[in-house]
């Protein structure tokens, strides 16, 4: 088992592996139903694909036995991320940036949830951040996801709801330290 960037495969590899990627992101999406399979690349890419192109040496991927088990996409600078992605939410928070400048999203492959992979995906980036004298992230789920819990285990302390839509989004934050 190792954590790899997306950026130092080969090509080839890099291929191979788009579809673990895709099959872990589809399993985890609460989205499920798509109109055509046009619809489903383009979430895919909004949520997950512009990662991998934009942000390839921030995208790492946990590899078991040749395979793709979870995956964690980042970027160092939410505000530089604003204009880069188009993702719905970020934008409410960007009060809190300055605090917590970078950012990520994370899902491991439900066969392999619950056996630490998660945890080693946080703390890998972490450590990347650190190295990278960046003092602060942060996420943002919504105020009734499962994975509440998980993030407050590994010290994302630092909460700040907001309504969006028809729900409400939470931005939990993380101060680095060296």
């Amino acid at each position: 088992m190792e954590i790899v960037s997306y950026a130092s495969i080969s090509k080839d590899i890099q291929s191979k592996y788009i579809s673990d990627i895709r099959e872990i992101f589809f399993s985890c999406s609460s989205v499920k139903e798509f109109s055509d399979n046009e619809q489903k690349d383009r979430f895919f890419n909004k949520w997950c694909g512009d990662y991998l192109k934009l942000s390839p040496d921030n995208f790492y991927l946990y590899l078991s036995n040749n395979e793709v088990a979870g995956y964690l996409s980042g970027h160092k600078n939410s505000i530089q991320a604003l204009d880069e992605f188009i993702i719905p939410g970020p934008e409410l928070f960007k009060d809190c940036f300055e605090k917590f400048p970078a950012h990520f999203h994370i899902n491991c492959s439900p066969r392999h949830q619950g056996k630490g992979i998660g945890r080693k995906l946080v703390e890998h980036y972490l450590h990347e951040l650190n190295c990278s004298r960046i003092d602060g992230v942060h996420l943002i789920t919504s105020t009734d996801a499962d994975n509440l819990g998980f993030y407050r285990a590994l010290g994302f302390e630092y909460e700040v709801p907001r309504p969006f839509k028809s729900h409400e989004l939470l931005l939990m934050g993380r101060e680095i330290f060296s």
